[in-house]
């Protein structure tokens, strides 16, 4: 279910965001009558079978029977959690989502929040007042407002200027890892005489702090440890000003390796820009990235470790890529950065070099490739092609199924002549898949059933319909849940098959509802016969008509098969009403 995400705001995202756009960013669509569709992103396949209904708001699989709405599209594709694909969405259409309403936050959480703010207030205060570092930046060639931008600060020189100048919990403080306590039980401050970066997550929360001394001291940068609020292989550096920034989707996002490269690229007008914070691209990160963009440069180092942290950033890449996405490699001249290089030849001239020189991740790949393939055996010959196709094949095997993951396949296949993958590939043969059958609604469906297609079919239905019309009991099997939907549709005439669906995430009736909608699909494409319309009228007559029989139920206990209590006026209108039933 939504959570503590107020279902009314599930039910207002749900009616504006496009699902047709929201899928083609990751799975390019084609029209095809009133749906659009593409082969299935869940199975192998190369007859398309995956179709996205705009009116409905609704995907489905005839192949695999997938099926859900973009806030599900998001989850099964992108692994997103409900929060995140909720947020991901309302960002795409400018809303924002409840604050209070996002992902309860426990009281040591709050906890380790409010100390990480207060110290972020601190260490800013400090820096007003701390001409050395004030001028440290302008020697770094960054300005106030960059500064101000992005919350940079100053820890003092002394070992217990948190726990003497701000209100914060002392065990807060520690497991936050602004503390260091030792095992007499004293602690002192973790960052002292440095430029404090706050690292914030994606909803603007401080949740750490990186820290550069301003002389050849060392380590020259230090990092909040991993806490309950911080884990490195998950944040980015900017990521939170990146989309503060921009409006929209960026083009592309770089990827760099220090604060101050973020910083100075921002300040020649590259807002654009990410760093990692210490570790390893990781495949959680670049994921979060293609939720931003559809390309990813990453920025390193030429040198040799320059390119092993480029390798390691292309293995957490792979398992998303895809048609659609781009992963580019920039390798820097020799003694450059990012900070350094945008300040000698400019931001224009930058991005230029970048589109220029950037790698497509499938050059780097091979070029790589066949670096390794060189160990040990000659470069040309049966056995270098062996070694190549032998330590290609299980890194190709993490990219998704689909035209990029082909392409690459026949890049291998040009340098090694053979198909390493076999007849079982998904890319060189048709897919084994057996496709689930979801047959037309047959005449023997049940009123409730015939009805719930129609209104999942087109929920504005309901409005066309006088509800003195619906004039049957909850007795029959079903019609609570029919009931329940058209008052939910007369109470909000905006909401949408998906966010019909929506309301019954997670429970009994999710499934039956969209084994309903498949049927109704199906239905609508192998016979195009009955409107939603005249389904529902038929139906609802069917139900009246079952509850009334239900209602009169002779007594055959009694005179005449009518109770004795009845009035004859009463008994008239019960004989009218049973011949009214026959007739029909």
């Amino acid at each position: 279910m939504a959570g503590r995400i107020p279902q009314s705001f599930i039910d207002d995202l749900l009616s504006r965001v496009d699902i047709v756009e929201i899928i083609d960013r990751y799975v390019p669509l084609k029209k095809a009558g009133a749906n659009h569709k593409a082969c299935c992103p869940f199975h192998g396949e190369k007859t398309p079978s995956f179709n996205v209904s705009q009116p409905k708001q609704f995907y489905h699989c005839f192949g695999c029977g997938v099926s859900g709405n973009a806030i599900s599209f998001l989850m099964e594709f992108d692994h997103m959690h409900f929060v995140d694909a909720v947020e991901f969405l309302a960002d795409r259409i400018g809303l924002e989502v409840p604050r209070d309403a996002i992902a309860a936050i426990t009281p040591s959480q709050q906890g380790l929040f409010d100390a990480l703010n207060a110290c972020n207030q601190f260490y800013q205060q400090q820096l007003r007042n701390t001409p050395p570092a004030i001028d440290y930046l302008k020697g770094r060639g960054i300005s106030g407002d960059t500064a101000q931008r992005f919350d940079i600060g100053f820890s003092p020189d002394a070992w217990h200027a948190l726990t003497e100048n701000t209100n914060a919990d002392e065990n807060s403080l520690v497991q936050s890892g602004m503390l260091i306590r030792k095992d007499s039980g004293k602690s002192h401050d973790r960052f002292r005489n440095r430029i404090m970066y706050p690292i914030r997550d994606r909803r603007g929360r401080v949740i750490g702090f990186g820290g550069r001394v301003m002389d050849n001291s060392e380590p020259k940068y230090l990092n909040s440890p991993e806490t309950p609020l911080f884990q490195k292989g998950r944040e980015l550096y900017g990521l939170f000003e990146l989309r503060r920034a921009s409006r929209g989707s960026p083009e592309r996002i770089l990827v760099v390796e220090g604060y101050m490269d973020v910083i100075a690229l921002a300040e020649a007008g590259i807002d654009h820009s990410v760093a990692t914070l210490g570790t390893a691209t990781s495949t959680e990160q670049v994921s979060q990235l293609f939720r931003e963009t559809d390309e990813i440069v990453f920025c390193f180092d030429g040198d040799s470790a320059g390119k092993k942290a480029a390798w390691r950033a292309l293995n957490s890449a792979l398992p998303s890529l895809k048609a659609g996405r781009d992963a580019r490699f920039l390798f820097l001249p020799d003694g450059e950065d990012p900070d350094s290089l945008v300040k000698s030849i400019g931001a224009e001239q930058f991005m230029q070099q970048l589109i220029d020189q950037a790698m497509d991740a499938s050059d780097f790949l091979f070029q790589q490739l066949e670096l390794q393939a060189q160990k040990g055996s000659d470069h040309s010959g049966p056995g270098h092609k062996a070694r190549l196709a032998d330590i290609a094949k299980p890194l190709i095997s993490t990219i998704p199924t689909g035209v990029y993951r082909t392409l690459v396949e026949e890049q291998l296949y040009e340098k090694v002549g053979v198909n390493v993958f076999g007849e079982s590939s998904p890319q060189q043969a048709q897919s084994d898949y057996q496709p689930i059958k979801n047959p037309v609604p047959q005449p023997n469906l049940s009123p409730v059933r015939k009805a719930l297609i129609a209104i999942l079919d087109t929920p504005s239905v309901v409005l066309e319909i006088d509800p003195e019309a619906y004039d049957f009991s909850t007795d029959i099997r079903g019609a609570s849940l029919l009931l329940e939907i058209i008052s939910l549709i007369e109470s909000r005439p905006d909401i949408t098959t998906s966010g019909i669906l929506e309301r019954y995430r997670d429970t009994e009736q999710s499934e039956p509802l969209h084994k309903l909608l498949r049927a109704g699909m199906t239905a609508t494409i192998e016979a195009g016969i009955n409107t939603p319309l005249s389904v529902l009228q038929h139906a609802i007559e069917q139900l009246n008509k079952e509850s009334l029989r239900q209602q009169l139920k002779l007594d055959t206990n009694t005179p005449n098969g009518l109770p004795s209590e009845m009035s004859d006026a009463q008994k008239d209108e019960v004989r009218k009403r049973l011949q009214q039933l026959k007739k029909s």
